[in-house]
C-alpha cells in the first residue's frame, strides 16, 4: 500500500514541482529579482497564519482517520464549523499584524498584501480535507487538490507572460484563483470519497484537539525552522535579495521529491500497523532511502549551481550560487528528517516529535540572528542547514530510544537489498502484511 501511495505522492509533488519551475523561470524573467521578491512579500504570510490557526488538526485529521475512519462524519462538519470561525478571526488578526512584519514596501506591495489575505481561511479549510482525504490513503485525490493550486500558477504565469501583463499584481489574483480552484476540488474529493454526514460533535472535536495540540508546537516549529529564513528575509532584506533567495529555495527542494513522497505516505501506514515490528523497519529503510538519493544528486548539482542558475534564470541570479549549494546540503537533511518526524507521528509520538521541530526552531533562529546580518542570503542558507540538522538527531535519537533500537544496526546500517527495486517494492509492502 504505502508503495502505491509513495508514487502518487512523488508524481503529485513532481508535478507541483514542474508547475512551479515553469512560474519561478517565468516570474524571474518578467519580474526580475526584485518583482520576484515583492511577489513574495505579498504571498508568504496567509500560509503561515492558516497554519498557525490550524492548531494541529490537520495531523491529527490524518492520523485518526488512518486509525477509526468511521469518525469521518464528525471531523467533517466540525472543520466546516472550525474554518468559519477560526478562518474569519484569522483574516481580521492577520490585517492587523502582517503589515507590522514586512518592513517598509510599496503601497501597491501593502495593498496586494492585504487582498491575498482572502486566502487564509481558504488555506485552512483545504488542509484539513488534506487531512480527511490522506489519512483514509486517497493520496491520488488529495495530490490532485494539491496540484491544481500549481497547474492555475504555472500556466497562468506563462500566458500573463506571453501577453505582456505579468505583473506583482496579476500574478497574485491568480494565485487566489489557484487557491480556490484547489479547495473547492478537495471538498469535492471528501464529499465524493467519503460520503459524510453533517455531525458536528463537540466530543470528537476534544479528541482532535488532545492529538493536534500536541503535535501542533512541533508544527509551528517546523515551520519556523523551514520558513524562518524567507520571513526575517522579508523583514530585513531588500526585495532583490528576496528574490534571489526565493529562486535558490525554489531549486533545492526539487531534490526533496522523492524522499517527502516517502515521508507523507509514511505517517498512515504506520498508524495503522504501529504495534507490529515491521513497521519499525518501514521507517528505517525508508530513512535509509532517503540518505542514498541525496547522496547521488548532490555532488552534480554542486558543480552545476551557478550554470543551472545562469541558463534557468539569467546571469543576474547567479550571485545566489552559494546559498543554493548550502540549501541543496540543508534540503537532504530535511528531507530524512521529515521520514523520521512521520514515522514518529505514525507511531503516536508527536510530543516527541514536536520537540526535535522545537529544537530545530530555536537553533535555526538563533543562527540566522548571528549569520543573516554577516553572510546575507548565504547565512540564511547555513542557518536552515544547521536547523535542518538538529531537527534530524534529536528526531532520530528519540525514535531509537522510544522504540529500544540500536541506531547503527537498526536504522543507519547499510543492507544490499536497500538498493534494489524489487526488495525495496516489498520492503514498502511490509504494512500491508502486517494487517
Amino acid at each position: 500500500m504505502i508503495a502505491r501511495n509513495a508514487k502518487l505522492i512523488f508524481i503529485t509533488d513532481a508535478s507541483i514541482m514542474v508547475a512551479t519551475m515553469i512560474s519561478s523561470l517565468v516570474g524571474a524573467r518578467a519580474l526580475g529579482p526584485a518583482g520576484r521578491g515583492d511577489l513574495l512579500i505579498v504571498v508568504l504570510w496567509p500560509p503561515v497564519i492558516a497554519m498557525f490557526a490550524g492548531l494541529g488538526l490537520p495531523t491529527a485529521y490524518r492520523y485518526w482517520m488512518a486509525k477509526e475512519p468511521e469518525r469521518g462524519s464528525r471531523l467533517f462538519s466540525n472543520a466546516v464549523v472550525y474554518t468559519v470561525i477560526v478562518g474569519l478571526i484569522a483574516v481580521t488578526i492577520a490585517d492587523i499584524v502582517v503589515p507590522h512584519l514586512v518592513g517598509n514596501r510599496s503601497p501597491q506591495v501593502m495593498t496586494l498584501l492585504r487582498i491575498y489575505q482572502i486566502n487564509i481561511p481558504a488555506a485552512l479549510f483545504l488542509s484539513l480535507m488534506r487531512g480527511l482525504l490522506e489519512g483514509t490513503r486517497r493520496f491520488g485525490w488529495a495530490g490532485v487538490a494539491r496540484l491544481l493550486f500549481f497547474f492555475v500558477q504555472g500556466p497562468g504565469f506563462a500566458v500573463l507572460w506571453l501577453m505582456g501583463n505579468l505583473t506583482v499584481a496579476t500574478a497574485t489574483y491568480t494565485l487566489i484563483v489557484g487557491q480556490t480552484a484547489s479547495t473547492l476540488f478537495a471538498l469535492f474529493g471528501v464529499w465524493h470519497q467519503l460520503r459524510p454526514r453533517w455531525q458536528p460533535d463537540w466530543a470528537e472535536f476534544q479528541s482532535s484537539m488532545h492529538y493536534g495540540v500536541r503535535d501542533y508546537p512541533g508544527g509551528l516549529a517546523d515551520f519556523t525552522t523551514l520558513r524562518l529564513d524567507q520571513l526575517m528575509l522579508g523583514a530585513m532584506a531588500s526585495n532583490v535579495a528576496i528574490g534571489l533567495y526565493v529562486i535558490a529555495v525554489r531549486l533545492s527542494e526539487m531534490t526533496t521529491l522523492a524522499a517527502d513522497a516517502i515521508a507523507d505516505a509514511l505517517m498512515p501506514e504506520v498508524a495503522a500497523s504501529e504495534k507490529s515490528k515491521r513497521a519499525e523497519s518501514l521507517c528505517a529503510r525508508s530513512l535509509r532511502v532517503g540518505i542514498y538519493m541525496h547522496l547521488m544528486i548532490l555532488p552534480p548539482l554542486w558543480v552545476a549551481a551557478p550554470y543551472l542558475l545562469r541558463i534557468l534564470f539569467g546571469p543576474e541570479f547567479v550571485p545566489a550560487t552559494g546559498a543554493f549549494r548550502w540549501l541543496l546540503v540543508a534540503a537532504g537533511v530535511w528531507s530524512c528528517g521529515s521520514i523520521v518526524i512521520n514515522g514518529l507521528r505514525g507511531f503516536g509520538y508527536p510530543g516527541l516529535s514536536t520537540v526535535a521541530r522545537f529544537s530545530a526552531a530555536v537553533v535555526t533562529a538563533v543562527a540566522l540572528v548571528v549569520l543573516l546580518p554577516r553572510m546575507g542570503i548565504t547565512g540564511a542558507a547555513i542557518s536552515s542547514l544547521i536547523g535542518y540538522s538538529v531537527m534530524l538527531m534529536v528526531a532520530l535519537v528519540g525514535f531509537v530510544k522510544k522504540r529500544q533500537l540500536h541506531l547503527w544496526n537498526n536504522c543507519l546500517r547499510p543492507e544490499r537489498r536497500d538498493l534494489f527495486l524489487p526488495n525495496w517494492r516489498s520492503l514498502l509492502g511490509l504494512s500491508s502484511a502486517a494487517h
